[in-house]
C-alpha cells in the first residue's frame, strides 16, 4: 500500500483502507472506542468539547495484539503488556454490568477490567496503569502466581483425599 497518497486522501477512504491491514478484532477495538486516522496515519479520538488525542500510529496497531493495543489506551507499561500475554489464559476479560450489579466476562475489544481465573480478583485496567514501580508490579504478579499454585495443589489434593477417605 502506498502510504503517502494514503497521507492525502479523505478520511473515510483512509480509514476504509487502513482498517483493510487490520483484523476484525483490532477493528472492533478502534470502533469501541471511536478512534479514526489522521494523515499522519496515527489513530485518533476526535470528542466535542475535548482536545484531539491520539493514541498510535498505524503501524503500531499492525503489529500490536489486541491486548497491546487495548493496553497502549490504558497506558499501560510494555512489561505489563508481556505479563498478561504470556499469562493470559489465567485471566477472562470482563466488563461491568451495572443492570445486574456485577461484573460479566465478555470478549477482549470490550473489556474494561480482568478477572484472575484463580483467585477471582478484578482489575481495573485504569488501575493497573497506576502501578509506576517495578518492584510493585513484580510483587503483584508473584501474589497471583502463588495464590494459583495454592489454588492448583488444593485442588489436585482433594481427589486424593476423597480416595484416602473411601
Amino acid at each position: 500500500m502506498d502510504y503517502e497518497i494514503l497521507k492525502k486522501a479523505d478520511q473515510v477512504t483512509r480509514d476504509n483502507l487502513l482498517r483493510q491491514e487490520l483484523g476484525s478484532e483490532k477493528c472492533k477495538i478502534l470502533d469501541k472506542y471511536q478512534l479514526r486516522s489522521n494523515s499522519r496515519l496515527y489513530w485518533e479520538r476526535y470528542q466535542s468539547h475535548y482536545p484531539v488525542q491520539e493514541y498510535f500510529s498505524h503501524k503500531f496497531v499492525k503489529k500490536a495484539s489486541p491486548l497491546g493495543i487495548i493496553f497502549h489506551i490504558y497506558r499501560l507499561c510494555y512489561g505489563k503488556v508481556k505479563y498478561f500475554e504470556q499469562n493470559w489464559d489465567d485471566f477472562s476479560p470482563c466488563i461491568y454490568n451495572w443492570q445486574q450489579e456485577s461484573f460479566v466476562e465478555t470478549e477482549l475489544y470490550d473489556m474494561e477490567y480482568i478477572k484472575h481465573l484463580s483467585t477471582g480478583i478484578i482489575f481495573d485496567l485504569r488501575n493497573l496503569a497506576r502501578i509506576n514501580k517495578y518492584e510493585d508490579f513484580v510483587t503483584l504478579c508473584n501474589y497471583l502466581e502463588d495464590q494459583q499454585n495454592r489454588f492448583t495443589l488444593a485442588f489436585i489434593a482433594e481427589p486424593t483425599l476423597k480416595q484416602i477417605s473411601e
